[in-house]
């Protein structure tokens, strides 16, 4: 595999609905992305890349979410109704979303800290003797 087509796979493949629009877009014959895509280090660097840019556009979606809420809290009031109560449907919806993931993610804490505790419990050596 060639150091140089396989970076600009990543790279394409990164970017593209599907193998075919990749080979199109870097040059590449479609079989030989499927090859790429079949070697194990290959997909392991595709996951990894993969991964860089869904955290990389998560935090672009976060940096957007204080305009986002401004924008539906200006719609409430916009004097349009249909606008008004999508508006109210989508800050309802979040709400909700939002307080659950809070209850599950404090479940999550508290589980997390049972095990801790006994997993802490089994650790210490019983001084009790066993016939």
């Amino acid at each position: 595999m060639k150091i140089a087509n396989r970076e600009k796979a990543l790279a394409v493949l990164l970017e593209s609905a599907s193998i075919t629009e990749a080979a199109a877009k870097c040059g590449l014959n479609e079989k030989t992305l499927r090859r790429y895509l079949d070697d194990e280090d290959f997909r392991t660097d595709y996951r990894s890349a993969r991964r860089v840019v869904f955290e990389q556009n998560i935090v672009r979606l976060q940096s957007l979410h204080s305009g986002a809420v401004l924008t539906l809290e200006r719609n409430l009031n916009c004097e349009n109704p249909s606008v008004e109560v999508r508006a109210a449907q989508i800050i309802i919806e979040a709400s909700r979303k939002d307080f659950e993931t809070l209850d599950v993610l404090q479940r999550l804490e508290m589980l997390e800290d049972e095990f801790e505790k006994q997993t802490e419990k089994n650790r210490k050596p019983n001084n009790q003797k066993r016939f």
